[in-house]
């Protein structure tokens, strides 16, 4: 009987050693538990600094609010800038300012037709580096004014600025995964939104008690602005790729491999005409003007169009030609802009914390009430300002005498 006593003895001193395990761990889970789920907080927290993909998305919504600073401000000022240039290289009227407009925009929508094509040889980070550069060299030609290098810039900023569109929605896209890329979307434009401040508040310092916008302004003023373009330009170039299997390069090469090392050296690969990307790419946004949908949003982009030109060149034109205002006109110039920006992001900050309760009820009601405060500003700005305002400096009268109140 002595063997079974012992092994009965063993079995209860295992038994008791595993319920003494059993509740040696249950204590230890009890207390580690709290710092566990502490220590798994402050992981997944170094997880989301140490995401590079988040950081570039904010390195490129950064980039772009520092280079748009410096533009915005620019479109805002040119055609007022350029009616004061008069000297024997340019004599200005203001109107060269919606030429060149015209010519920047014009171009950038034919051009969209083919940036796909250009970013999937460049890839989208050097593609947004090479679509910035014309912005600066367009900003460069204020300082010194002609009107051959006006409207060359503004053509060669068209290009930049389709391929530099085109790849940010690339480079944004290959940041961002399903979950993250309404995050990172608004986050983008939420960042962008306040480029419509920073130049605007500077062009109100150096516009302030200025008549007219005399050579030594119109250096400090662009000079300035430059510097910023650049800044914004040279903060692309720090961006990460994402990754080499993901780097945005959607179409074939045009040349063989290896030919940059010498081998079969500016050899074309022999395709089709009808297989090329940007041919393709044409064919099939065509393709799509026929359906019903895009029909009817061709009438918004439209009025989207008219109300951007309206507000960032035409509206402080109009400004700067009455002068009614007197010495305040260039004042207000500035200040116009810093109000469109602030009216801007209070929108947009205000329809996002309210985008909830709005989408319940439509979002029809946001169209609504942005047209009807948009008529509104249509018709104060129609009584107040002088019908020539926008072409020519004018004492006309308006049907409201110009106050500097109301039109803030």
């Amino acid at each position: 009987m002595e063997p079974v006593d012992m092994k009965q003895n063993k079995e209860d001193e295992d038994v008791d050693l595993d319920r003494s395990r059993t509740g040696l761990e249950e204590e230890q889970h009890r207390n580690r538990s709290p710092r566990n789920d502490a220590d798994r907080d402050l992981d997944s927290v170094i997880a989301w600094f140490r995401d590079y993909r988040l950081w570039n998305v904010l390195g490129v919504s950064l980039a772009f609010m520092v280079l748009f600073s410096a533009f915005h401000t620019c479109g805002m000022l040119q055609a007022s800038v350029l009616s004061d240039v008069h000297d024997e290289h340019f004599n200005g009227t203001g109107k060269e300012g919606y030429y060149s407009a015209a010519a920047i925009y014009t171009v950038m929508a034919a051009s969209n037709w083919i940036a796909p094509s250009m970013i999937a040889y460049t890839g989208p980070k050097f593609g947004m580096f090479l679509g910035g550069v014309p912005y600066c060299l367009f900003m460069a030609v204020f300082l010194r004014p002609y009107l051959g290098t006006l409207y060359a810039s503004s053509v060669l900023l068209g290009i930049g600025a389709a391929v530099l569109w085109t790849s940010q929605g690339v480079f944004l896209t290959i940041n961002s995964t399903d979950k993250t890329m309404s995050r990172n979307a608004g986050m983008f434009w939420a960042i962008l939104q306040l480029s419509n401040l920073w130049g605007n508040i500077f062009a109100t310092v150096q516009l302030t008690g200025q008549s007219s916008i005399d050579p030594d302004v119109r250096f400090k003023l662009f000079i300035g602005l430059l510097c910023v373009a650049i800044l914004g330009v040279a903060i692309l170039l720090i961006l990460r790729y994402p990754g080499k299997l993901d780097r945005g390069r959607v179409s074939e090469p045009l040349f063989k491999k290896g030919w940059w090392k010498g081998q079969n050296c500016c050899t074309p690969v022999k395709t089709n005409w009808k297989d090329w990307a940007w041919i393709k790419e044409i064919v099939s946004s065509f393709r799509l003007l026929r359906s019903r949908n895009i029909s009817l949003l061709a009438v918004t982009f439209a009025y989207t169009g008219f109300m951007l030109t309206f507000y960032s060149g035409v509206f402080g034109t109009a400004l700067h030609f009455t002068a009614a205002f007197g010495t305040e006109r260039n004042y207000l110039l500035g200040l116009s802009g810093v109000i469109v920006g602030l009216g801007e992001i209070s929108g947009g900050f205000l329809f996002g914390f309210l985008g909830s309760r709005i989408g319940r009820r439509g979002r029809a009601a946001i169209v609504l009430v942005g047209i009807s405060l948009q008529m509104i500003s249509y018709l104060l700005l129609f009584l107040i300002l002088p019908t020539d305002s926008p072409l020519m400096e004018t004492s006309k009268s308006s049907y409201v005498a110009p106050k500097s109140v109301p039109m803030i």
